[in-house]
């Protein structure tokens, strides 16, 4: 049996390993996040998360897509992995932790955690319109560790989910806004806060709250609209704080805040790893 927990930031949900003696190979954790992602039949999540050893920092995260795809970072993963550090004494309260997009720094006040998101490159960042649901669609695409692309529309959450969802697969087909493919935001800006909900690569459907989705809006709203540096974002799931610092150098920088809850611990036992019936 393995040890899990199971964490969330706003929604995002993940269970958490740890292979600090690398037991696991690439494909075995592949493997295993296709299998106890699955909802209904097995635990279920958005993502498998993996604490692991590091030379140069507190740990290691790696993050496997429920489809198995491994991807660079993930906000809301790097909160709920940042508070299982703390809780099981891998790291104090302030820590670093490395991850395939570079170094996360986090601070840990339970059931709060801020992440710091290190430097984003502005001169990556791509505008453009298409035309969507009878209307121009502005659309800023850059990346935040991840790559993203923020559509901007007023009311969106009016228009039928089957429809946002054949937007928003469509531009997170590779070599169409970024070679890698994106995640896909739709956002609405308010006078104080953004509402945004974000489909994500490697879940291929929406989540109730993507920490990264909530900095690219962020940033995009205020290169924009000129939102305030420091603003809430409001996902299905809850609210995530972002708080931006531009440098003159074309650099930004960004740190979220927000809750990461621990709702279970466990053991997976073989017949969450059970391969799939297929009845037909």
């Amino acid at each position: 049996m393995i040890p899990f927990v199971k964490a969330h930031g706003n929604g995002n949900d993940f269970i958490i390993i740890e292979d600090e003696d690398g037991r696991y190979d690439d494909l075995e954790l592949v493997d295993l996040a296709r299998k106890v992602c699955r909802r209904k039949v097995s635990l279920g999540a958005d993502g498998l998360l993996v604490l692991g050893s590091s030379k140069d920092f507190d740990f290691s995260m790696r993050l496997f897509n429920a489809d198995g795809s491994e991807g660079e970072m993930c906000g809301n993963g790097a909160r709920c992995i940042a508070r299982y550090a703390f809780e099981r004494g891998h790291a104090k309260s302030d820590m670093t932790f490395e991850t395939k997009a570079g170094p996360v720094s986090a601070q840990v006040s339970p059931p709060f955690v801020t992440i710091g998101m290190g430097r984003i490159d502005l001169k990556r960042v791509k505008r453009a319109k298409i035309k969507a649901f009878e209307r121009d669609v502005t659309y800023i695409a850059l990346h935040v560790g991840v790559p993203h692309c923020v559509l901007f529309m007023d009311g969106f959450y009016n228009i039928s989910r089957d429809e946002l969802l054949q937007l928003a697969r469509s531009l997170r087909k590779e070599g169409v806004v970024f070679d890698e493919g994106a995640n896909v935001n739709f956002v609405e800006v308010k006078e104080n806060h953004l509402i945004a909900m974000t489909y994500e690569r490697g879940v291929e459907d929406f989540t109730l709250s993507c920490g990264t989705g909530a900095i690219a809006c962020s940033l995009a709203s205020h290169l924009l609209c000129g939102t305030p540096l420091s603003i809430d974002v409001k996902n299905p799931g809850g609210i995530n704080r972002v708080t931006l610092e531009i440098a003159p150098n074309d650099t930004a920088e960004a740190s979220l805040t927000g809750k990461a809850l621990i709702v279970a611990t466990g053991n997976l036992t073989e017949e969450a790893l059970m391969a799939d019936y297929h009845w037909r």
